[in-house]
């Protein structure tokens, strides 16, 4: 599955376009029915879960409201038909809209137990390691449940993934009524249960965020900026080979631009790493980390993990393959690559993307808004059965408290799992 890494180049370019649109008269029912043609026409099966007249329709519905909105409160707008369509990769690019001084000045991560805040600008020190109740007092359901308009929800990964990414975005909550002006009210649960209320103003300025401090940091989470790595584990016989990028050096040059391959890893050279160890050292368990892997181009992993099944004895040890909320797109065609090369034990959360799912992604800007368009050229099969998502085996979701103790429950799955 081929990513196109021209994106942020694209969004540096036409940024000042979009912006200056704000300023000027769009002709809304021209773009806006422009817009649903283009989609219609070069999606390859738009109406594939919800007929044409209901897309229509509710596009011309959203040209007729209009007046006297913004530019980001049609984009939002646009993107809710788009969710309501069923495919998550057909969407407007309204988040490049955000602004940075309207992000709140935290970032969140859904747990088993609820949504905690694990970094905060040392104004907002107090919220550190906190559960998230509500915001102005609406709940976090309710909350929850309006921003799901703007997404396909296969699964509840796909909450889980995506929710927490949303909820700093001071302008997606003001569109849906739940604040306005120049600041919010919190409401934050302490491990002990006693509730927390704080007031963050806008604009946010920006600055450090400091970070909740773990005992020790979950394996699978101790390096998530790599690409890629691997660390054998001579007492266990368990190798751990973490698969957080389905790109590099030779991909940026094969199927990027090239400019940024210098300042990649080489994959060539992490077989090389990989390899020997695979045919020298004794090996019980065998993990394969692709928890964290959005994407990029599926080939590389494809044959890397052909290259494994060829260089393992017949007679090896147990393979873990694990997955969670972020694994989607080429991370989704590899993880069921191994399903099929080997007799593989699915170990983690379930995957916010699909088996089988639209990809190969291409874009388009509307000429006088200059909103930038994704959609997808090709239908991905992988396997018979339609699933909502890929189901681990062993099902591992993480509680706040087990991030805090270092404790990794998929790692734990599999170290407590008998030797073959």
């Amino acid at each position: 599955m081929k990513v196109k890494y021209t994106l942020t180049l694209l969004i540096l370019l036409l940024l000042p376009e979009i912006s200056a649109q704000t300023e000027e008269v769009i002709d809304w029912d021209y773009e806006i029915d422009l817009l649903a043609r283009e989609l219609a026409e070069k999606h390859p099966n738009l109406f594939f879960s919800t007929d044409s007249a209901w897309f229509f329709h509710a596009m011309r519905q959203v040209a007729s409201e209009t007046p006297n909105k913004s530019l980001f409160q049609i984009s939002i707008e646009l993107q809710q038909v788009l969710a309501a369509m069923g495919d998550a990769q057909t969407q407007i690019n309204y988040h490049f809209l955000v602004e940075k001084s309207q992000i709140l000045p935290l970032e969140y991560y859904w747990f088993e137990d609820g949504i905690y805040i694990l970094k905060a600008n040392k104004a907002y020190e107090a919220l550190l390691g906190k559960k998230l109740t509500a915001i102005n007092d609406v709940p976090i359901e309710v909350l929850i449940d309006s921003l799901a308009t703007l997404l396909v929800v296969d699964n509840q990964s796909v909450l889980k993934n995506q929710i927490p990414r949303m909820l700093p975005w001071f302008q997606v909550l003001e569109h849906f009524g739940f604040t306005s002006g120049k600041e919010l009210s919190l409401t934050v649960e302490s491990i002990t249960g006693d509730a927390l209320s704080r007031i963050i103003y806008l604009p946010v300025e920006l600055g450090e965020k400091l970070s909740v401090q773990p005992s020790a940091m979950p394996l699978g989470w101790q390096d998530q900026k790599s690409f890629f790595r691997e660390q054998y584990f001579e007492n266990e016989h368990l190798y751990y080979i973490q698969y957080n990028r389905c790109w590099s050096r030779e991909s940026e040059e094969d199927y990027g631009s090239g400019a940024s391959a210098l300042f990649m890893p080489s994959f060539k050279e992490f077989e090389k790493e990989v390899f020997p160890v695979l045919k020298k050292k004794k090996i019980d368990k065998l993990v394969f980390d692709i928890r964290f892997n959005k994407g990029g181009h599926a080939s590389q992993g494809t044959e890397f993990i052909r290259k494994i099944s060829k260089a393992l004895p017949k007679d090896h040890g147990d393979i873990f393959v694990l997955v969670g909320r972020v694994t989607s797109a080429s991370a989704i065609i590899n993880t069921v690559d191994f399903m099929k090369s080997e007799k593989v034990i699915l170990v983690g959360e379930e995957t916010s993307g699909k088996p089988n799912h639209f990809g190969e992604v291409n874009r388009f800007v509307l000429p006088e808004s200059r909103l930038i368009v994704s959609y997808p050229t090709r239908y991905f099969t992988l396997l018979d059965e339609d699933l909502p998502a890929i189901i681990p085996d062993v099902l591992t979701p993480l509680g706040f408290d087990q991030y805090m103790k270092g404790i990794d429950p998929a790692m734990e799955a599999v170290n407590l799992s008998p030797l073959p």
